[in-house]
């Protein structure tokens, strides 16, 4: 068979799977895929023009036959994928992409995966069912490689545009992330704590994932920044509870802990539980900081100092970035989007008192 051929079966392939009026790829995006010449590229192209497979618009592309004046045929949509839609963090993220989208006239349809991967992928299969234009995901928290790269797969076969918050999935190293700087983050929140008069800071970790290891390496920045010693028992990277029995294992091992950097906020209630238990006191005996600036930092008592308040400006720049993926316009920049978190002070870590 001809080359441009079968370029044209696997263009028509591609077509079976798009909506009319939907732009194709730009030419060079699909001579990379289908690995071939720009000729035979277009020579397979001109006869599915030919046939009313394609139209063409000068200067825009090639779309789907369909109508391309410039009227939408149908309401177009996108995915958002969310491990939880209550989190204070998750509600400003798409009330981000809400706005940025409203201004497209595109609807956001949200999908709340509870953080079970096996509900990502039914909704996921609904959302192609669906024929969303594009999709934004906050991964579900997963360790089962084989899972992850089911999604991974699905998202590649599908090829629409996709941009991924707060954090990405393994193999997925070209697809956009739009998330905090984490080594940032981790710096400037053990240095606040030392700044406030802290100088034995324990770290405590939800999980071991890319987030907490970068969030680790700047505490680690900081203490030695400082010259302050890292001590290997006070650090906590693989915990067995959601940071009670770990706190609680800290404070009677003899370390001489007065702080505690939380890598998320929803370890705080359970550390502030272990330091009561252990008769002491929030902030006067032992500081506390946490990542995220979650509902929980308000409701604890004393109010958690937290990092965050960047939520809305990541969901509006993840949607600046897939309307260009859906609109074919190339982001020429590295596909890495970070934003440095501020310090939201509240009365978790005012500085040690002095014992008399």
């Amino acid at each position: 068979m001809l080359r441009y051929k079968e370029i044209k079966q696997q263009i028509d392939t591609i077509i079976a799977s798009m909506r009319p009026a939907e732009a194709l790829p730009s030419r060079e995006a699909l001579c990379k895929s289908l690995d071939t010449t720009r000729s035979t590229l277009d020579k397979a192209i001109k006869e599915l023009v030919a046939e009313g497979k394609l139209v063409t618009r000068g200067g825009s592309g090639t779309y789907v036959a369909g109508d391309v004046s410039g009227q939408p045929n149908e309401i177009k949509s996108i995915g958002v994928l969310l491990p939880n839609n209550t989190h204070l963090s998750y509600r400003m993220l798409i009330s981000g992409i809400e706005e940025f989208m409203h201004s497209k006239d595109v609807n956001v349809i949200l999908c709340n995966t509870d953080n079970d991967i096996d509900k990502q992928n039914q909704y996921l299969s609904r959302l192609i069912q669906s024929k969303v234009i594009g999709l934004i995901v906050v991964p579900a928290l997963y360790f089962d490689i084989t899972k992850n790269y089911v999604l991974y797969s699905r998202l590649m076969q599908h090829r629409f545009p996709v941009v991924f918050c707060f954090r990405g999935i393994d193999g997925l190293t070209n697809a956009p992330l739009v998330c905090y700087n984490n080594f940032y983050g981790g710096y400037i929140a053990t240095k606040h704590l030392i700044t406030q008069g802290y100088r034995h800071i324990a770290y405590i970790s939800e999980k071991t994932l890319r987030t907490s290891l970068d969030r680790f390496q700047g505490y680690m920045a900081a203490l030695l920044e400082a010259g302050l010693e890292i001590n290997r028992s006070m650090v906590i990277l693989e915990p067995e509870s959601r940071g009670y029995e770990e706190m609680t294992r800290i404070l009677h091992s003899g370390a001489e802990v007065d702080a505690v950097f939380c890598q998320a906020d929803c370890l705080a209630p359970h550390v502030y539980r272990a330091i009561r238990d252990a008769g002491l006191r929030v902030s006067d005996d032992i500081g506390v900081i946490g990542f995220d600036n979650s509902d929980c930092c308000v409701t604890e008592t004393p109010a958690v100092t937290s990092l965050g308040n960047c939520d809305a400006e990541i969901g509006m720049k993840a949607a600046q970035i897939l309307w260009k993926a859906i609109e074919n316009e190339e982001e020429k920049t590295f596909p890495y989007f970070l934003f440095s978190p501020d310090i939201i002070v509240r009365e978790s870590c005012l500085g040690p008192k002095k014992k008399t």
